[in-house]
């Protein structure tokens, strides 16, 4: 995993260009493994959302952020695509 493609990513998530680029699969994180499942949502009303940093790479790497109801960014961890935890 090169460091150009992280700080990239972070680029496009803090310019919120993120969910419009196609490979990186931004979405919601969603609370169970179900399809249906809301998504992952703390008290102060902040979403947890989800972008790949590797794709078609075992074990590929995910980033997981919040968006916060003001529109801010916090960033939470990188994760293995199977770990769904924020």
């Amino acid at each position: 995993m090169s460091r150009e493609r992280v700080v990239w990513t972070l680029v496009m998530v803090l310019t919120g260009l993120a969910p419009e680029m196609n490979g990186l699969q931004t979405h919601r994180l969603r609370g169970g493994a179900g399809g249906d499942d809301p998504p992952r949502q703390r008290e102060d009303g902040a979403l947890c959302w989800r972008v790949a940093l590797q794709v078609n790479t075992p074990s590929a790497r995910r980033l997981h952020y919040w968006r916060l109801p003001g529109g801010a960014y916090e960033l939470s961890r990188v994760v293995l695509h199977d770990d769904m935890e924020p």
